[in-house]
């Protein structure tokens, strides 16, 4: 929800803050409230629902920008206004003690403004692709890497902000997120065994073997890019270690090829049921 300062009656508005003592104690009141909620504001994390175990995906970064941008912006426009400039005039003529600090919160407030305006800008040229991640079919998935990671490059390159480690870590993280979800959607634990029960495991291990190969796509296509953006920013590559961005996609990529390991040895094991021993002897011996 978007920020609201609150405005306390001003002079002259039935009757309030006649008395000069009482108005500054309102008028500091109000802006010790006003504080709380630009710092409140202020702290909000891009990385809180990965910290929390969440599994955003791609969409949730965009979507905080949005929000975030959204609300500084508001905040600054509360402050532009007349009745709100009044407020803040009113304690720098009384002196107030509260105003250096306001004043400060309000750069950092403006610097995280442009910050996060700037985001916006860029991120906005990801949102189709990431429309794409989260609801194509898994097998036409491996068309769209390219396109996503050359985007991010150029966001990466041209960029204020969306330029550092932590954004890219948070980005990929989440990609990985998309392509998981998509995968067990594709094919999960228990339609696996159930057409293992239908003795339809060959179409088991076709399905597994796609998602490997979507998994291993989209890492190759990180990979890809990771040395494209060497040759083209040197000064700011892409110096992060796998395991910060590809932890739990690594560990989807190895039960994958533990099922499908177990699913080739069903297969082994029920070939042989099937196999019929000749001769004279051939009857007893394959019973």
């Amino acid at each position: 929800a978007e920020t609201r300062l609150p405005t306390p009656p001003l002079d002259g508005e039935h009757g309030a803050l006649s008395e000069t003592h009482n108005r500054i104690a309102l008028l500091e009141g109000t802006l010790l409230t006003w504080k709380k909620q630009i710092k409140n504001v202020l702290q909000q994390d891009p990385e809180a629902q990965l910290k929390l175990g969440l599994n955003p995906t791609p969409d949730t970064e965009i979507s905080f920008w949005k929000t975030r941008a959204n609300n500084l912006n508001s905040i600054s426009e509360q402050l532009s206004s007349k009745p709100n400039r009044r407020i803040l005039r009113a304690l720098e003529i009384a002196k107030s003690t509260y105003c250096t600090d306001f004043s400060k919160l309000c750069r950092e407030a403006r610097k995280a403004r442009d910050e996060a305006n700037d985001n916006v800008k860029y991120l906005q040229t990801l949102e189709k692709w990431m429309r794409k991640l989260n609801e194509d079919d898994v097998e036409n998935l491996t068309a769209i890497f390219k396109p996503i990671m050359h985007t991010l490059m150029l966001i990466w390159k041209h960029s204020t902000h969306y330029n550092t480690p932590n954004r890219l870590v948070v980005m990929i993280r989440e990609m990985c997120n998309s392509v998981i979800d998509q995968s067990c959607r594709f094919i999960s634990g228990e339609q696996i065994f159930l057409l293992i029960e239908n003795e339809e495991a060959n179409s088991a291990v076709d399905h597994i073997t796609l998602v490997l190969n979507v998994c291993g796509s989209f890492k190759n296509t990180y990979f890809d890019y990771k040395s494209k953006v060497s040759n083209e920013c040197p000064g700011n590559q892409w110096c992060i270690q796998n395991g910060a961005l590809f932890g739990r996609l690594d560990c989807f990529i190895d039960r994958c090829h533990d099922v499908l390991d177990l699913t080739n040895t069903i297969i082994q094991f029920s070939k042989l049921s099937k196999v019929e021993i000749g001769g004279t002897k051939g009857f007893t011996l394959t019973s």
